[in-house]
């Protein structure tokens, strides 16, 4: 691992074709890797069955990665079974905004926090979702910034770090590439960072020390393989 960087380089748990496990068993030896954000975008009996089946597993590389979880994409009360299982060895969850019902959200949130004793973090999704949530959450919640999101929004990262930078935890970072989505038939987001983006500049100028986690958040492993030389040859880090 790199060690003169202070934040923790962090990977999606879907970086193969494959279940939790296997994903960790490939990460394994990829030095650059400090962490890894357990997916769970939905939680059905299958997500519960693999995570049940590996859990020992998993639990034996938490010293190996630092993890972090991402809950599904909208928080409900019935998932405190998942919050409880994973408290013990994540360092926080990430959370999509859910704009439905906000005082029932913000409420959810509060009862969690107490619970668990861990840090909830509210993600930049769809725009405007986000700004409708923060004005009713504590000051102290912290925010896991979304670069793609923004971009895709027409906003520059490094100024949403300057805005929120005090708050934020957990950085997805992920290129765009409308012309690829086009041919490819993928999101324009989620893609591999070249290195030149201008945006990319900026915002690594504003990371010089930042600790939390920097998940580089694209479901490929060719894509987070190409997009690791762009941290690691940065003079920043």
């Amino acid at each position: 691992m790199i060690t003169n960087r202070q934040f923790i380089l962090s990977v999606p748990s879907w970086v193969i074709p494959g279940t939790y496990a296997e994903n960790l068993r490939f990460l394994e030896n990829k030095k650059d890797i400090d962490g890894v954000e357990l997916l769970f975008f939905m939680y059905d009996d299958e997500i519960k069955k693999q995570l049940d089946s590996e859990w020992d597993e998993i639990v034996s590389f938490s010293g190996r990665f630092v993890f972090t979880a991402h809950l599904p994409e909208r928080l409900l009360p019935v998932h405190n079974e998942l919050i409880k299982k994973l408290a013990p060895i994540v360092r926080h969850f990430i959370v999509h905004p859910d704009i439905n019902n906000i005082s029932a959200q913000v409420k959810l949130l509060s009862d969690f926090s107490e619970t668990f004793q861990i840090p909830f973090l509210t993600e930049n999704t769809n725009p405007g979702y986000l700004d409708k949530l923060l004005p009713f959450l504590d000051k102290n919640n912290g925010m896991c910034m979304d670069t793609g999101h923004l971009l895709l929004d027409g906003k520059d990262p490094a100024n949403y770090f300057s805005e929120y930078g005090n708050r934020i935890k957990e950085i997805h970072l992920h290129g765009m590439n409308r012309e690829k989505a086009v041919i490819d038939g993928r999101l324009a987001d989620h893609r591999s960072l070249r290195g030149n983006e201008p945006w990319l500049a900026e915002l690594f100028l504003l990371l010089k020390n930042y600790s939390g986690v920097i998940n580089l958040e694209m479901f490929s492993w060719d894509e987070i393989a190409a997009s690791i030389p762009c941290i690691n040859g940065n003079s920043f880090f």
